[in-house]
C-alpha cells in the first residue's frame, strides 16, 4: 500500500475542504470580521455542516439489492437414493480444483 493516497481518495475531501474555507471566507468578509479566530470558527462550522449534510444524504439512499447467487444443482432422489460421484462428470472441465 502506497503512503501517498490515490487521487480518487483525497480529491472529494480536498474539494469539500476548499469549499468550506471559501464559504468561511465569504461569510467573514460579508460580516466584516477582522480577526482570524472568527474565520477559523466559520471554517469549523462549515466543515461540520458539510458533514451533517453528507450524513443525511447517505441515510436516505436506497439499500443495495441482494446479490444473485448461482443456480444450485438439484440431486434427483433426495436422501433415499445414494448419490454416486463417479458418474458425475459435470466438473471435469473445471480449470482449478476446489
Amino acid at each position: 500500500m502506497s503512503p501517498v493516497p490515490t487521487r480518487r481518495s483525497w480529491m472529494p475531501g480536498g474539494a469539500l475542504l476548499v469549499a468550506a474555507v471559501l464559504a468561511a471566507g465569504l461569510c467573514g468578509f460579508a460580516l466584516q470580521v477582522r480577526s482570524w479566530p472568527w474565520y477559523l470558527g466559520f471554517t469549523a462550522v462549515a466543515i461540520l455542516a458539510i458533514g451533517w449534510v453528507e450524513r443525511m444524504w447517505v441515510r436516505r439512499s436506497a439499500p443495495a439489492p441482494p446479490r444473485s447467487r448461482g443456480k444450485l444443482k438439484v440431486i434427483q432422489g433426495g436422501k433415499a437414493t445414494p448419490y454416486d460421484l463417479e458418474k458425475d462428470h459435470s466438473t471435469d472441465s473445471q480449470r482449478y480444483l476446489m
